[in-house]
C-alpha cells in the first residue's frame, strides 16, 4: 500500500446482519405485532442472508439474537416509547417481507428503517386532529347513538387529539398521556354537569369513546395470545402493562371527580331517557371511526378499504354474538371473524399489516370499557357494583382474547404457520384433512 493511501476497515456481514435483525426486530415490537411472528419473521431473514442458524429471543423491550458461528448479541431497545403510525407499521412490514428475499445488504436495511423512522406523517395536522374527532365521533354512535353523544364526543374527541399532537415528541409526556387526557375530559364533563350544561345521559361512555385508543383491549388480546404460544415473559409484561395503562385512566378520572368537587359516579349518569338516533347510525358509527382511523394514524388511502372492511366483519360479530350468546361473548365472536381475515388480508390479499386492520377492530369491540366503569365505581364509593362490573370485564376481556387465540389458530391451521410453535399442529391438522379427502 503507498505512502497517503487511507486504509478502510473490513466489513464483518455478521456483525452487520445481527446490527439489522436486533434494529428490525425493535420496530417490530413496536408495531404491536405478537413475539412468535416477529422471532420466526427475524429467524427466516436471517437464514436468507446467510446465518446457518439463527436463535431469537424478543421480548417487549428487549431482543437476544444469536448467530451460528457462536457470536451472542445482546440488544435493549433504546426507544422504548417508540410509537408508529400506520404508514410506518406497513412500510416496517414491507421491508421485512423484502429482507427475507434478501433483495438488499443489511446496511441498507438499517438506513431504509432510518428512512421509515424519518418520514413525516401524511396528513397535516388539521387532519390528523379530525381524523381524532371522527373516530371518537363513531365509537360514540356505536356506544350511545343520541343527539347529545355527537356534540359531547366531537368536543372531547379535539381535546384529547390535541393532547396526543403535544405529546408526539415522547418522552415522559407520552408516558403520562393516558392519566392527563383522562383528568383533562373527565374535569370538562364533571364541570359541564355542576353549570347544568346539556351533556350525554351517559357521560362515562362519551369519555370512553374520546379515550378509546388509550384502553388496552388490543394489548391484552396480544398479550394472551404470547402466553398462549409460551411466550410468558413477554405476555406477563404486555398484561402487567395493559392493566396498569387502565388504572392510569381511572387515576385521572377520580382527581379530576376530587378537582372539581363531584363523586366520580356522577358520570355514570342516569339511565337513558334521550331518544336514541335510528339503528343505521351504528353503521355510520363504524364508517366515521375508520376514515378517522386512517386520518389520525397516517394510514395509507390504500389501506383505508381493508380496515372498513374488517371493522364491519368485527361489528357483525359483535352484533351476531351478542344475540346469540349475550354481551359477554359477543366480543369473543367479533375477535374471532377478524383475526384470521387480518392475517388473511396481509398473507394471502398483499394487503396491509394485520396490526393495521386488527387493532382499529379490537378498538371498536371496546372490550376495557366496562372495566373503566367499574373501576370507576370502586374508588366512587359503588364498591359492588364496581366489583361486578370489573369481574364482568376480566370475563369480556379474556373472552376477546380467546376469540383472537382460536382465530390465529384457524389460520395456522388451514393457510399459513405464522406463528412457528403452532406449526407443527397447524401441519398435523392439513395432514387430517387431506386424509379425509
Amino acid at each position: 500500500m503507498g505512502a497517503g493511501a487511507v486504509q478502510v476497515p473490513n466489513h464483518d456481514p455478521q456483525h452487520d446482519l445481527l446490527r439489522f435483525l436486533c434494529r428490525l426486530g425493535h420496530v417490530l415490537l413496536a408495531t404491536g405485532e405478537a413475539v412468535g411472528v416477529i422471532e420466526a419473521a427475524l429467524q427466516r431473514i436471517g437464514r436468507a442472508h446467510g446465518a446457518r442458524e439463527v436463535h431469537v429471543v424478543a421480548f417487549p423491550t428487549a431482543l437476544f439474537v444469536k448467530l451460528d458461528d457462536g457470536e451472542i448479541r445482546i440488544d435493549f431497545a433504546g426507544e422504548e416509547g417508540l410509537v408508529l403510525r400506520f404508514d410506518q407499521v406497513e412500510a416496517t412490514a414491507t421491508l421485512a417481507l423484502e429482507a427475507e428475499q434478501a433483495t438488499f445488504s443489511p446496511p441498507e436495511g438499517m438506513a431504509r428503517i432510518a428512512r421509515i423512522l424519518a418520514q413525516p406523517p401524511q396528513f397535516g395536522v388539521a387532519w390528523i386532529l379530525g381524523g381524532h374527532m371522527l373516530m371518537t365521533l363513531g365509537i360514540g354512535l356505536v356506544l350511545h347513538p343520541t343527539p347529545h353523544m355527537v356534540a359531547g364526543a366531537l368536543a372531547l374527541g379535539f381535546v384529547v387529539g390535541v393532547l396526543r399532537l403535544l405529546a408526539r415528541g415522547g418522552g415522559m409526556l407520552n408516558t403520562l398521556l393516558p392519566t392527563i387526557a383522562a383528568f383533562t375530559v373527565a374535569s370538562l364533563t364533571l364541570y359541564a354537569i355542576v353549570q347544568d350544561l346539556p351533556v350525554s345521559s351517559s357521560p362515562l361512555r362519551m369519555l370512553i369513546a374520546s379515550l378509546v385508543t388509550f384502553l388496552p383491549g388490543g394489548m391484552l388480546a396480544v398479550a394472551t395470545m404470547d402466553l398462549a404460544y409460551g411466550d410468558v415473559v413477554s405476555g406477563a409484561s404486555r398484561f402487567v402493562t395493559s392493566l396498569a395503562q387502565l388504572m392510569f385512566l381511572v387515576l385521572g378520572i377520580m382527581a379530576a371527580a376530587s378537582v372539581v368537587g363531584l363523586p366520580a359516579a356522577k358520570l355514570a349518569g342516569a339511565a337513558e331517557a334521550a331518544a336514541r338516533l335510528p339503528e343505521w347510525v351504528n353503521s355510520v358509527g363504524v364508517l366515521l371511526f375508520g376514515i378517522g382511523v386512517a386520518l389520525h394514524y397516517s394510514a395509507r388511502l390504500r389501506t383505508l378499504p381493508w380496515v372498513l372492511l374488517v371493522l364491519f366483519v368485527g361489528a357483525t360479530g359483535q352484533s351476531l354474538g351478542n344475540a346469540a350468546f349475550g354481551g359477554y361473548l359477543s366480543g369473543f365472536i367479533g375477535a374471532l371473524m377478524i383475526t384470521p381475515l387480518s392475517y388473511f388480508i396481509q398473507y394471502r390479499l398483499s394487503g396491509p399489516p394485520a396490526m393495521v386492520t386488527f387493532l382499529p377492530a379490537l378498538w371498536l369491540l371496546v372490550p376495557s370499557s366496562i372495566g373503566l366503569i367499574g373501576l370507576a365505581g370502586l374508588v366512587g364509593g359503588d364498591g359492588v357494583a364496581g366489583l361486578q362490573d370489573f369481574v364482568t370485564t376480566l370475563f369480556t376481556i379474556v373472552a376477546t382474547a380467546i376469540g383472537c387465540l382460536i382465530g390465529t389458530w384457524v389460520y395456522n391451521a388451514f393457510f399459513d404457520p405464522i406463528f412457528r410453535r403452532a406449526g407443527s399442529m397447524a401441519e398435523l391438522m392439513r395432514k387430517r384433512f387431506r386424509r379425509q379427502e
